[in-house]
């Protein structure tokens, strides 16, 4: 699934999950299971393997989205 955001955007599988920021030309990438979400504001944190590293999202809509596909629920 790919959703757009203000910052450019997610791609999500159940394996991995993808931030490509635009303007940067930076692409941050985590395996499913480092993957964490918040509630309050609405976040993604990666955190694991190496990997640290988290983003503001938009809305809440994404953050169900996310979660939808990788089958976890926010904190």
């Amino acid at each position: 699934m790919v959703l757009d955001f203000s910052q450019g955007k997610i791609i999500v599988t159940e394996q991995e999950l993808q931030v490509r920021l635009l303007g940067a030309q930076i692409v941050l990438q985590a395996s499913a299971e480092d993957i964490g979400l918040r509630r309050q504001p609405p976040m993604l944190i990666a955190d694991g393997g190496g990997v640290r590293w988290s983003l503001v999202l938009d809305s809440s809509y994404q953050l169900s989205a996310i979660q939808a596909v990788l089958g976890i629920d926010a904190q």
